[in-house]
């Protein structure tokens, strides 16, 4: 998590992908829920595949105000460039 720099975001799916279990992106979801690090340990910057926010253990609205301070565009719950700032 600490290596999702800020301005950038990664999917739930691609973090379960990436520490080897692809079909664990809901217990992902479940272990960000429970951070209890948040912001250092930046879980605000992991978001839905279709670059929807999901959810947060904080609210939907702190989530938005972290990414945005972080120069993450979002409209509607969903990020701008997606795909081009996904990692």
């Amino acid at each position: 998590m600490e290596k999702v720099p800020a301005g950038s975001v990664i999917s739930y799916a691609r973090l379960a992908k990436l520490i080897g279990h692809p079909n664990a992106y809901r217990a992902v979801g479940s272990v960000m829920h429970k951070n209890t690090n948040a912001p250092e340990v930046p879980c605000h910057r992991v978001v839905k595949s279709n670059g929807e926010l999901g959810d947060y253990a904080f609210g939907l609205a702190l989530k938005q105000k972290r990414l945005q301070k972080e120069g993450v565009q979002v409209i509607n719950n969903k990020i701008v460039d997606f795909n081009k700032i996904c990692l």
